[in-house]
Formats: C-alpha cells, structure tokens, sequence
C-alpha cells in the first residue's frame, strides 16, 4: 500500500495501465444499487454548438436503442492523492503537486443501476470539458463491457447543469435526450471503493488524516454554520497573526450573550482564553489557533519551562475574577476552592460571578511528577491548525468544494483550517457548540489585530501594576455575529508572564517615566526662557 509521502513521487503514464478490465480481478470493485431525483432544468443555457460531425451521427444512429435505458455522467474528485501532471520542477514529476483526480462515471441507472463505465481525467487535476464528456460517453456505447452490444441509450442526464447546456443539441443528433438530474445515491460509495482500488494497486495513495471524519460531520454542523466559521479562518489567516503575536501574549474573551444554535445546541455566556499557536518546528512551522476554557491549562501550555508564573510569586497582580479589581493594600484575594486560579474580593463577588464563571470551573488535574516530559492535558482544549489540503479530511474537501466555503492563503498557497477538542487529551470531532467558541475566538483575534494592533503593548504596563494604579484595566469590545447569531465580546490582555518579565516590564516602565520627567522638566525650563525673552523684546519705545 503506497503512504502519503510516496504520491509526489508517482509518474503521470501510470493511468495508462488503468483500465476497466481491471475489475475483472478477485477483489472487484463493487457495483452499488443507484437511484436518482428529477429536478427542473429551467435555467439551463442550451449551446447551438454541435460536437459530433455528420458522420459519427449518422453511426451512431444506427446502434441499437432499448427503451427507457437512463444514464447518469458523474464527475468527481477520487478520495486519493496524485501527483499533478505539472509543476514540478524533477523529470520523474517527484516534486509535483499533490491532487486529487477527477473521474469521469457512466452510470446505468436503468435497467442495471451500476457503473458501467469510468475514466480518470488527463491532466488528472482539471475538470473535464465538454468534449471529453461527450467521448467517454461515445466510447461507452460503441465499446461497452463484454457482455453487452453496442448500444446507445434513450436519455442521458447530468447533475451538471453546464454539461446539459453544452451536450444537448450533440445528443439530439444522435437521437438521445438529454436533460438534468440530481446525483444518484450509490455514487458516494463507488467514489469510496474505486479510491480503495488505486490505493491497493499502488496508483495513489491517502495521507494518515484523509478517511477522519472532518468537521462537516460534528453534531449540529451545518453547512451553513460552516460556512461562516470558514470565513472567519480565511480572515484571520490573511492576518497572518503568527507572525504577529507570540503564544503567551494571550486574550481573556468574556461572551456576554447567551447562543440557542437550535433545540438541541446552546452556548452559554462566560469566559475563555484564546493564544495564536506559532510554534517553529524543523520541519515545518505550525499555525493556528488555541482556546482554552481555564487561564490554567493556558499557562500550562504556553510557560516555558523552568520559569515561574508572576502572578504565582507576586499576589498583588491577581484582579477579581467578577469586579476587576485588586486586593487593598497589604490584602490578598481570596482563590476558588474547586478551580484555584480564579480570584474574588469576597464571597459576594463570587456569588455574582457564578453564571459566567461555572463554564471555567474545572478542578485542576493531577500534576505530572518533577521532570516528567509528559503532557498536561486541561479538561478541554480546542485548537485550529492550519496546513496544505492534505492535511485535511476527503469529507470537509468535498464539503468545500460542494459549497464553496473560503479558504484562506499563506505564502501564496491554500491554508486550509482543522478544527480538533481535546478532551483529556483525547481528539474530538468539534460539534456546533465548539465551532461557535472557536468562532468568539476568532473574530476577537481579528478585531484585535486590524482595530487594536498596539492593544497588547499599551496595557502591558497596567497589566502587571508598573503605573502604580488600582484601575480597571483597559478592554475593547465589540458587538459581532458569531456563526451568523448576533453576539456581544469584550476583550482584555491575558498574557502569560513570568516573575522576569515582570522585573523587566517594570524597569523599563521606570525608565521611561524618569526619560519622560526629565523632557518634561527640560522642556518647562525651555518654555520659561522663552518667556522671559519675550518679554524683554516686547518692550520697545516709540
């Protein structure tokens, strides 16, 4: 079996030696009852153009006609991996790029309900022309399998509209109509065996992630629903965030509306934390997106080793988790008992901070022993990578390019978004409830970025107490829509930092205050010389 890495190195002639007649061996590619659905053709735009000569109509004419005899032409990409037929720079086409190849499918719906024809395109990776169409269908009546006649049939339909356009007045000249119908069921699954034939012959392969079910699958996904998350992942993709922001320089986001998605999904308001991943790798570097439901399992995430949390070694930072401010003066606020990395001035604050505070309310786990490699997982992550269509499930390629959902661009190529929950460690399949709090996530990263680009910097100070003041830090909200429901965000500095950058912030904080004083005074003196000469020279006489 061919793996992922071995597609590229593939030569383009192997489709040569790829023929029907290949079926014929024990393990047959399976042939899969069809049924069909008749829709209108109203706003199909017939070509006067004919595509077969005189001759070949007057041939084709004469084959034999049985009644009723349906065919369906399917186009789809198969559920493998190619090399395209250019853009390598190497002879062997080693360095190609990846595509999936289209086939072409004639599809006997009546009387037989099978397949009784296929071909995969030539270049593989584009979308056949109507003329191709137009041949493979020929070919299949004057050389149809072994145990068939020449034949041709009474209708041949497409779930393509522009190929009823284009092909309709070439069947007419050979006496076979042609019209518009919705895919036949079956074809999904020959789609699927025909795929897991190549593979086994060594003509294409499938990356480790392909056959996953993709996020179009999760609970309460619809296409709709996903159609607004990837706008928003095209969006913040073109931002390029990771090349902006570090991982620890991290956003507090407060929902502040609560989200009925449908009868069985809702999204209650709260609090979560969210951290561009921009993690350098040898191979290759990793994008995306973090979100975690507790500020723990963030610093747990993105402290590097060895340091120590400031908050942890300086308690006059921590704020109250419902009214924002610090302790008083030589006070300490009090810490959740279940969670223990929440903060609150009394019990009064903690009363009116359940409702939002519950959704983060986790206790924490077990703590790994002195040394351990071992990864912490947090009671539930959620993450978006970002990567090239391989890296992506066959399901949410198709679901792309069935409903053209966006997909945004990084150095020139496709960056294509995977979502995954880790719950204890363990990767999920998102439903529509994660979709929406990745979503919040999103649209506060981008607001940042395009609205508040010097957000992060110029609350730093206030952030870590170096100005001095017990006032609320600053915050920027935005109103939204989330999935496509309104929303309501508010959004603060959540960086992670350690005691040295405490130290560092505030020395530099220092600096620039006495930098400030000492322009302050020189200028004071400057305006008080000028003064004073203006006056002298103010006094003329006449």
């Amino acid at each position: 079996m061919a793996h992922s890495e071995q597609f590229l190195s593939k030569k383009y002639e192997k489709w040569n030696n790829f023929v029907d007649s290949d079926d014929e061996e024990e393990q047959q590619v399976p042939r899969v009852p069809t049924q069909f659905e008749v829709t209108g053709d109203e706003d199909i735009v017939v070509s006067t153009e004919t595509l077969v000569s005189a001759a070949q109509a007057e041939k084709l004419r004469k084959l034999d006609q049985p009644k009723k005899e349906v065919w369906q032409v399917v186009v789809r990409k198969l559920r493998v991996w190619s090399a395209s037929s250019t853009g390598g720079t190497k002879a062997d086409g080693s360095d190609a790029p990846p595509c999936r190849p289209y086939c072409i499918m004639v599809n006997n719906l009546y009387p037989l309900g099978q397949v009784v024809s296929k071909k995969i395109c030539d270049p593989p990776e584009q979308y056949p022309s109507p003329q191709t169409i137009l041949d493979v269908t020929l070919a299949s009546m004057l050389d149809p399998p072994s145990t068939t006649a020449q034949h041709r049939p009474e209708m041949i339909a497409f779930p393509d509209k522009n190929f009823v356009g284009k092909l309709r007045k070439s069947y007419a000249a050979i006496g076979i109509e042609c019209s518009f119908l919705t895919e036949s069921d079956g074809i999904d699954s020959y789609v699927r065996d025909l795929s897991a034939h190549l593979v086994k012959k060594d003509l294409a392969s499938v990356a480790e992630v392909s056959e996953r079910p993709g996020m179009i699958s999760g609970a309460g996904v619809t296409p709709e629903l996903l159609g607004h998350f990837y706008d928003a992942c095209a969006h913040y993709a073109k931002l390029e965030p990771w090349n902006r922001l570090a991982e620890r320089q991290a956003i507090q986001i407060d929902a502040r509306e609560e989200i009925r998605i449908d009868k069985r999904h809702s999204v209650s308001r709260g609090t979560i934390f969210s951290s561009v991943i921009a993690t350098r790798a040898a191979e290759a570097n990793i994008h995306g997106l973090a979100l975690f439901f507790t500020r723990a399992d963030l610093e747990r995430r993105v402290l590097p080793a060895g340091e120590k949390l400031a908050h942890v070694e300086h308690p006059e930072l921590r704020r109250c988790g419902f009214c924002d401010k610090k302790a008083a003066a030589g006070a300490e606020l009090r810490r959740c008992t279940r969670c223990q990395c929440t903060f609150y001035c009394n019990g009064e604050c903690q009363r009116n901070h359940w409702k939002d505070h519950k959704l983060n309310c986790i206790a924490p786990g077990a703590a790994p022993p002195a040394g351990s490699k071992q990864i912490q997982w947090g009671a539930k992550e959620i993450s978006i990578l970002f990567g090239s269509m391989t890296s992506v499930p066959f399901d949410d390629l198709d679901a792309i390019d069935r409903h053209g959902f966006a997909v945004g661009t990084y150095d020139g190529a496709a960056y294509y978004p995977s979502a995954v929950v880790f719950k204890q460690g363990e990767p999920e399949i998102p439903d529509v409830s994660s979709l929406l709090w990745l979503t919040r996530a999103l649209l506060a990263q981008i607001e940042l970025l395009e609205t508040h680009p010097l957000f992060m910097q110029s609350t730093l100070a206030d952030f870590v107490g170096a100005e001095g003041g017990d006032d609320e830090p600053r915050t920027f909200a935005l109103s939204t829509k989330s999935l496509g429901f309104d929303d309501h965000l508010v959004v603060r500095n959540s960086t992670v930092l350690t005691t040295d950058d405490v130290a560092k912030i505030r020395g530099i904080v220092a600096k620039q205050k006495a930098a400030a004083a000492s322009d302050a005074e020189a200028e004071t003196n400057d305006n008080t010389d000028a003064a004073g000469g203006g006056d002298e020279k103010s006094c003329t006489v006449m």
